[in-house]
């Protein structure tokens, strides 16, 4: 397996994970039922945000967390709901990539789950 190293991997590794997680008992019916996703919108914002993160993209224009805190009025969102979210993340890079570059995504993951997790159940 190669590191991430260009949006195509990116896409990649996006498709993948989002292609999981909507089938996934807890976080799925959120994308699916509560957001109702338009995924032809929001899959290329996802692209920009992680080429921005791990290859200094500049395509990313939004507030990450406005959306997420719109989700958590409607369904609570809880640090079980972020655990699944990593897991899922963690596994599908660890599915397709291996290297530097994709251990950095991990920690990012991370720690924009413990930090947005931390966010939205102080926001309570």
């Amino acid at each position: 397996m190669h590191d991430i190293a260009s949006r195509d991997d990116i896409k990649v590794f996006v498709d993948a994970f989002y292609g999981g997680m909507k089938s996934d008992d807890l976080v799925g019916h959120i994308f699916l039922d509560v957001m109702q996703v338009d995924w032809t919108h929001h899959l290329p914002k996802m692209y920009d945000f992680w080429e921005m993160l791990l290859l200094d993209g500049s395509n990313y224009k939004g507030a990450p967390m406005r959306p997420h805190l719109e989700i958590n009025q409607k369904v609570p969102l809880t640090m079980a709901h972020f655990d699944r979210w990593f897991e899922m993340f963690s596994a599908t890079l660890d599915a397709h990539f291996a290297g530097p570059k994709t251990e950095e995504a991990k920690t990012k993951a991370w720690n924009i789950a413990q930090t947005w997790a931390y966010k939205l159940d102080s926001g309570r």
